[in-house]
């Protein structure tokens, strides 16, 4: 038996490493918006689950019940609101991420990063909210943390390293890493589900007053997986405009 559950913050590179894990060790693979989603007593004996849920007592006991193993990843809270920005006018269930708490995303459709709409958001309720949810789990006994930026600078090392963790052997992953890169990945997806993957994108789009003031708001989610926002002083509205069109 292997089930895990990968429960993180939207946008944090869930899907693509649940993708790679459900190759790596052959696991069915579920992607659902809540825990009543699923009928967790009659689950395959090898899968894996996605969801972004918080840390519940209810929701744990859930997972112990079933036998699952808690993974969940990290990515820079300011490239994760970047990816959110870029991804929520293409896929308007990003609204039923941990059911709508906090509100949605539909104020930032198709807005600017230096935009009083993305700034507002950047520190509202919802976005704590999302940003809070792999923080939570981070500091949890036996969960498997997994860092965004090193599962793009080295791919196959962290599936080695999960796969030692959960103890299940792991063959052919040059070729399963391969196969499932997010270049590869972005040619499959309808709605931008794919974008660029590039960590520190954020230092070319969020100006240095507002990204500290999104630090200032959500300091707990940068603190628990380690990330700092100093940023480019220099960096002007212009800047980012000129920046942010080019990426598309």
């Amino acid at each position: 038996m292997l089930r895990l559950a990968l429960v993180s913050t939207p946008r944090s590179g869930n899907t693509w490493l649940r993708y790679l894990l459900a190759r790596t060790f052959d696991l069915e693979q579920y992607a659902v918006h809540s825990p009543s989603a699923l009928d967790w007593s009659s689950l395959p004996q090898r899968c894996i689950v996605q969801l972004h849920w918080n840390n519940t007592p209810e929701f744990r006991s859930l997972l112990n019940a079933a036998d699952f193993r808690v993974i969940t990843i990290s990515r820079h809270p300011l490239d994760t609101l970047l990816s959110i920005l870029h991804f929520s006018p293409n896929e308007p269930e990003t609204a039923q991420w941990l059911l709508g708490q906090g509100g949605s995303e539909q104020s930032i459709h198709h807005k600017s990063p230096a935009s009083s709409e993305f700034q507002d958001y950047c520190i509202s309720p919802r976005a704590q909210a999302l940003l809070s949810v792999t923080p939570q789990w981070w500091d949890v006994d036996g969960v498997v943390k997994v860092r965004y930026e090193d599962l793009v600078s080295d791919t196959t090392g962290v599936l080695c390293t999960i796969a030692e963790v959960i103890g299940e052997p792991a063959s052919g992953l040059a070729e399963i890493v391969d196969s499932l890169s997010i270049e590869n990945l972005r040619l499959t997806s309808s709605n931008q589900h794919f974008w660029k993957g590039q960590p520190g994108l954020w230092r070319n789009l969020i100006l240095p007053d507002f990204a500290e003031e999104i630090y200032q708001v959500n300091q707990g989610s940068f603190e628990k997986p380690g990330y700092t926002c100093a940023s480019d002083e220099k960096l002007q509205v212009c800047n980012v405009e000129e920046f942010w069109a080019q990426l598309d």
